[in-house]
């Protein structure tokens, strides 16, 4: 994957970015991680979401 094309998705994934007002911990919404990645329908994501922790 090209230089330029990993730094636009870096700072987009960034900028959907959370962070919790009581720990400082950063967190992201699946709905929001969706549409990054490309996935216009929620059932397809989640079954890449199952498929995923299966594998962990």
């Amino acid at each position: 994957m090209k230089k330029e094309v990993v730094t636009k998705l870096h700072a987009s994934f960034e900028s959907l970015a959370n962070k919790d007002p009581n720990t400082g911990a950063e967190y992201w919404l699946a709905r929001d991680l969706q549409e990054l990645l490309g996935y216009a329908n929620g059932r397809t994501f989640l079954a890449l979401l199952i498929a995923l922790k299966q594998l962990v």
